[in-house]
């Protein structure tokens, strides 16, 4: 029975080392396809990364789970669930090495491209910003043009296009010195998300198109058809537009890219809108506002856009409820020529009437908001200047505190060698006769009475800093009522900031008793060692 015991304790370990590396290489497989369908299929890349991290334990620093929860979150970017993707990335933090700095700026940079699709710019720029000195350093010039990449995008956001092309001509630059065509593509389709040359725009489209096609990158496909449609659409080439956009549509329908449809319902509707197909306009306009109200909950940035393709509904709703109108009218004109022209000229007048009072109104609105804006700066900087005033009033009077307690410090380093100067002439004395003792003694009055001037202005000194230093005592005599006296007297010490050996020298005791005190005023005051003694006595 023993024997087969010990056969069971040594084969056991011989069974587990295996299982765990047919893990890890199940994981390395799937990382590895996740990969490669990333830009193919996102959902199916999505799939194979939930996967590969599922097979790690929690809360256990390692590279291949970090990478695989790094893809799931791109690929849930990809698919408009920016909620999800953020969360993989916060949760990926945790399996990420410290050392591992390449991981580290790659984590930071994708989550910079998550926060500038969720609207906060100012955190996105930050990490983006991170994650570009952690590759320089590591001399990584294709991750650092993926950072410019990013950055370009997230002014290209903030409407910054100038700025946005110099950092997105920088990328271009470096993948093409080291023919990154993947990364090449990418950067091209950016340079097309704003107006600019059309011709050039197309050019640079196109090229992109060919290289993902060759690449088999279904998303980017998507991308770059949406971004020649709305090329085709700034150079008024409307039939070319909507070609470009229905395959846009069918990339992006094919791999359920719903923040790319729901980008190709918004530039449908423009090139419709400038056709004159205002019902066409108006569908693809209510598609996407039911497709953006599907991804609100998953991508804050939609907030601001709903807003804006809320609003162009209304107004085309408006344009054709007026063209409905029209209509009618023109029936009325038909049967009654001299009452329509009459109804058809007082609805024009009212129309012009109700515009001119809304512009009126909304100008109105605007500067009030204007000056409100103004008030509340003004405001602003007057209580900052109020808050600083305060702030430099309590440092002086601290820093005068400090002098006044350094210069009775002083003085009592004065008393002692007076002391100790009258103690060896007493000592001399001892030694004299009678007639020579007289004349001693009267040296020793003069030289006290030289003195006493001081002892009474640093009496007045003593008693300036225990007034000011009264409420201090009472505040925290209430807080903490079993206060020795010395332990108070060495709290107001510290309170002024007098170090150890300034407070050894007025107290006469010696620097390693002071810091005994300072032991025990922490363990009455009941105050955690992390916490500092003299801030916490200088905050009270």
């Amino acid at each position: 029975m023993k024997k087969a015991l010990y056969l069971i304790l040594a084969v056991l370990p011989l069974t587990v080392t295996p299982l765990q590396a047919q893990d890890i290489n199940q994981a390395k497989t799937l990382v590895e396809q996740a990969q490669n369908a990333l830009f193919s299929n996102p959902k199916q890349a999505s799939y194979y990364a939930a996967q590969a991290a599922a097979l790690f334990p929690e809360d256990q620093p390692n590279e291949i789970c970090t990478q695989a929860m790094i893809l799931h979150s791109q690929a849930e970017q990809l698919l408009g669930n920016f909620d999800l993707s953020i969360k993989n990335l916060y949760d990926a933090q945790r399996y990420i090495n410290p050392a591992n700095k390449r991981q580290t700026a790659q984590l930071y940079s994708l989550m910079g491209r998550v926060y500038s699709k969720l609207g906060d710019y100012n955190k996105g720029i930050e990490l983006n910003d991170k994650a570009t000195s952690i590759f320089k350093s590591l001399g990584d010039s294709a991750s650092v043009a993926g950072c410019y990449n990013e950055r370009g995008v997230m002014h290209y956001l903030l409407d910054e296009f100038v700025v946005a092309e110099k950092f997105l001509q920088r990328a271009l630059t470096i993948n093409r010195a080291q023919r990154n065509l993947k990364e090449i593509a990418t950067n091209l389709n950016n340079l097309c998300l704003y107006q600019g040359d059309t011709e050039k725009k197309l050019s640079l489209i196109q090229e992109a198109i060919a290289i993902n096609k060759n690449l088999d990158a279904q998303w980017s496909l998507g991308e770059n058809y949406n971004n020649m449609g709305k090329q085709y659409y700034f150079g008024e080439q409307y039939s070319k537009a909507l070609e470009a956009l229905q395959k846009a549509y069918e990339y992006a329908h094919n791999i359920g890219a719903k923040e790319l449809i729901c980008d190709n319902y918004e530039y449908s509707s423009w090139v419709y809108a400038a056709i004159g197909d205002y019902k066409q306009a108006y569908t693809r306009l209510s598609q996407m506002y039911a497709l953006s109200k599907e991804l609100q909950s998953s991508n804050k940035l939609r907030n601001i856009e709903q807003e804006i393709s809320y609003k162009r509904y209304q107004d085309q709703k408006y344009a054709t409820e007026m063209q409905e109108q029209t209509y009618k009218i023109e029936l009325l004109k038909r049967n009654l020529w001299f009452l329509g022209s009459v109804l058809v000229l007082g609805l024009a007048f009212s129309i012009f009437l109700y515009k001119w009072y809304k512009r009126r109104k909304g100008l109105q609105l605007i500067e009030a908001r204007y000056q409100l804006e103004l008030s509340q700066r003004e405001l602003s900087e007057l209580k900052l200047h109020q808050q600083e005033l305060e702030l430099q009033n309590i440092q002086n009077a601290l820093d005068s505190s400090q002098q006044e307690v350094t210069s009775f410090a002083v003085f009592l380093r004065s008393r002692n060698e007076l002391l100790d100067k009258i103690r060896e002439m007493i000592k001399e004395g001892y030694k004299m006769d009678n007639q020579a003792l007289i004349p001693h003694l009267k040296k020793v009055n003069a030289y006290i009475s030289q003195y006493q001037s001081g002892d009474k202005t640093n009496n007045a000194l003593l008693l300036n800093i225990e007034d000011k230093s009264k409420e201090f005592i009472e505040r925290l005599t209430k807080e903490h009522p079993n206060l020795t006296q010395g332990e108070k007297y060495l709290a107001t010490m510290l309170r002024v900031n007098l170090s150890t050996k300034e407070i050894s020298m007025i107290s006469g005791n010696s620097p390693k008793t002071i810091n005994m005190n300072r032991y025990r005023l922490r363990k009455a005051l009941n105050l955690p060692t992390e916490k500092d003694l003299v801030e916490y006595l200088q905050n009270y």
